[in-house]
C-alpha cells in the first residue's frame, strides 16, 4: 500500500496539470503570443437554407466543439465580447441516389453539403478575407452494402467533416489577418 500510494499521487497530480492546461496551442506571430483578447471568437448559430430540418443546429455544436477542441480561439457566449464572429449557413443540401440495383431500388446514396462561412471583427464589422468563403462536403452511404449506416449517421460524419473545414478555415483567416500577410 506504501509504494502504491506516491505512484496514484503522482498519477493524479498529472492528470490534473493535464487538464488545466490551455487546451491546443496556442497561436505565435513571430515567436510572441496571440494576447487572450484577439482570440476570442463568438459563433453565431448556424443558419438552414435547405429541406433538410435539424443539421444547423448540429453543425453549430460541432463546430463549437471542433473551435475548442483545436484550441486557438478562446470562444464566449457573449456576442459583445468578443473580438470576431463566426457566421455561417447551410446553403445547399443534396441527396442523390447512386448506385441503383436491377429493382431500381438505391444500394448506396451521395449526401452533398455546401455552407457559406463569414469571420467578421466584431469593433469594425469588417470581414476578414478567405481562402474561400464557399466550403463543400461529400460523404457516400448505404443502408444495405459495405459498412452499413443510416441518413442520420451519414449526416454527422458529414457534419463532423464539415465543422474541421469550417474551423480550419476560420483559423487560416484569423491568422493572416493578424500578420498581415495575404
Amino acid at each position: 500500500m506504501a509504494r502504491i500510494l506516491p505512484i496514484l499521487f503522482v498519477l493524479v497530480a498529472l492528470q490534473c496539470s493535464f487538464w488545466g492546461r490551455e487546451p491546443g496551442r496556442p497561436p505565435k506571430i513571430d515567436g510572441v503570443p496571440v494576447p487572450d483578447s484577439d482570440r476570442i471568437l463568438y459563433i453565431q448559430n448556424v443558419r438552414n437554407n435547405t429541406y433538410s430540418p435539424g443539421m444547423h443546429t448540429r453543425l453549430t455544436q460541432l463546430v463549437q466543439e471542433e473551435v475548442e477542441r483545436r484550441g486557438r480561439f478562446i470562444t464566449t457566449r457573449e456576442k459583445n465580447l468578443a473580438k470576431y464572429r463566426l457566421y455561417a449557413e447551410i446553403v445547399h443540401y443534396q441527396q442523390v441516389g447512386d448506385l441503383m440495383d436491377l429493382a431500381d431500388q438505391h444500394l448506396t446514396t451521395e449526401l452533398f453539403v455546401v455552407t457559406r462561412i463569414e469571420l467578421v471583427e466584431s469593433a469594425s464589422g469588417k470581414k476578414l478575407q478567405m481562402e474561400r468563403n464557399e466550403i463543400p462536403g461529400r460523404v457516400y452511404y448505404s443502408t444495405q452494402l459495405g459498412y452499413r449506416e443510416s441518413e442520420l449517421e451519414a449526416q454527422n460524419r458529414l457534419l463532423r467533416i464539415m465543422a474541421l473545414r469550417i474551423a480550419e478555415e476560420a483559423e487560416r483567416s484569423w491568422y493572416y489577418s493578424l500578420t498581415g500577410a495575404n
